[in-house]
């Protein structure tokens, strides 16, 4: 058997693992680099057009053989298995053959589902498996058991894979201090046993040896912040981190501030309502829903996906507010920041003596000061990660004490035998390693 780590030795996202027998090939993830040629942060949209050669050229791709519709002398993998819908995990599904079955759990789906909706892209997802917590599957001489995992991307799966007397275990990207922490206390409790190889992600190794907040101290510092700070308050956090969104609607509760949205992230949130009760809706007591006047709202509208029984009655109509309530309330109100919400509220000079709370890694926010610094005002960052920090790490490399670690979704490899020792063997992103 053969393990191939096609990217993510040395870097953190474009996620793609391959695993090799005489008789099955399979993938695990297929993901985009974070970013461009130019280190820029990576749009899709604008390489939707290229062709296999010219995306294995721009390394946006890598040269994998049956994989991408053009390739038609060489044999598909048998299966890919997505680990969570972050696009630096599934980002290249777009390119791959439609025949080739996919497996991911059914909240993973549903948001990649929406998120080529406002992309204008028209998936084939035809030959998807729906993977549940613990329920093992066989592809071939593979059986694969998933383990759901706190991570902050929604509906997040590490792959327990059998294969030829060998246990490998795919830790995908986790974390154990999120809303779904306990996934993580019992995963430590009782951990699948006798693991040859452990793939682990190592996101936070470069971090100091602690722990990371906790999504419930996040929770409470924002609702303190609510309490004290005066007029209006926008926060910056990914529309698809639903614990962050899940975070924020309950501190405005407990603040009294009513929570603003913009259409597309109640539809993610819409989206995913009857997987579980506990994620805020746009019917929700204290949400309303800003029409921006951007190409995710005419896109809802152009789909109907707006409208309830007649043309001009709008899903979301009940939860809709103005400008003039905004300028009316805006002391009481906290609006999660799109770019279209802040074109509009710009315009209409809201964006004076209100407060930027950014809730995402900091290194995002180095293209947005400019349009905050014109007003004065200084971000507050309130944040926690959503992967491991190294404490968790040994925590988790531990109770599954592996023959064997091999580093992945990391900028440096070369630290984890700091903290591993003489477990970890590091490999070359497209070289095969016999297991």
């Amino acid at each position: 058997m053969y393990l191939t780590i096609h990217r993510g030795t040395h870097e953190i996202g474009g996620s793609c693992v391959e695993l090799t027998t005489k008789n099955t090939r399979i993938l695990i993830d297929i993901g985009l680099p974070l970013v461009d040629e130019e280190g820029q942060s990576f749009d899709l949209g604008d390489y939707l057009k290229l062709s296999k050669a010219e995306l294995v050229e721009k390394n946006i791709a890598k040269d994998i053989p049956g994989l991408y519709k053009e390739d038609y002398d060489n044999k598909p993998p048998d299966a890919i298995l997505i680990s969570h819908p972050h696009p630096d995990h599934y980002g290249l599904l777009t390119f791959v053959k439609p025949q080739i079955p996919l497996y991911l759990g059914e909240g993973c789906l549903r948001l990649i589902k929406a998120t080529y909706f406002f992309k204008g892209i028209n998936p084939d997802l035809d030959t998807v498996e729906i993977i549940e917590n613990k329920k093992y599957f066989s592809i071939g001489d593979f059986k694969i058991t998933p383990y759901l995992v706190d991570h902050s991307g929604f509906d997040a799966y590490a792959f327990l894979v059998e294969v030829e007397g060998k246990r490998i275990f795919y830790s995908g990207d986790f974390r154990g201090h999120g809303k779904k922490s306990s996934l993580f206390d019992r995963f430590i409790e009782n951990p699948p046993k006798d693991i040859d190889f452990l793939i682990m992600e190592g996101t936070g190794i470069e971090g100091e040896d602690g722990d990371y907040d906790k999504e419930e101290k996040l929770r409470d510092n924002l609702g303190a912040i609510f309490k004290e700070r005066k007029g209006m308050i926008f926060f910056a956090c990914s529309s698809q981190n639903i614990d962050r969104i899940s975070s924020l609607y309950s501190a405005c509760r407990r603040s009294r501030r009513t929570l603003v949205l913009d259409p597309y992230t109640v539809y993610l949130l819409d989206a995913l309502k009857d997987i579980s009760q506990g994620i805020p809706q746009f019917d929700f007591q204290d949400i309303r829903v800003f029409f921006t006047p951007d190409s995710n709202t005419r896109r809802l509208a152009d789909d109907k996906t707006l409208y309830k029984h007649t043309l001009y009655k709008y899903k979301y109509k009940e939860s809709k507010i103005s400008y003039d309530e905004i300028k009316e309330k805006k002391n009481s109100l906290v609006v999660k920041l799109s770019y279209g919400i802040r074109k509009a509220f710009d315009r209409k000079g809201y964006i004076a003596g209100s407060t930027l709370i950014y809730s995402m890694w900091s290194g995002y926010l180095y293209n947005e000061e400019p349009f905050w610094d014109k007003y004065g005002i200084f971000p507050i960052h309130v944040h926690t990660s959503g992967h491991a920090g190294i404490t968790q790490l040994k925590e988790f490399a531990k109770a599954l004490n592996p023959v064997t670690i091999i580093p992945i979704h990391t900028l440096s490899p070369e630290k984890f035998p700091v903290y591993f020792g003489h477990k970890v063997r590091i490999l070359s992103d497209g070289k095969p390693t016999e297991l």
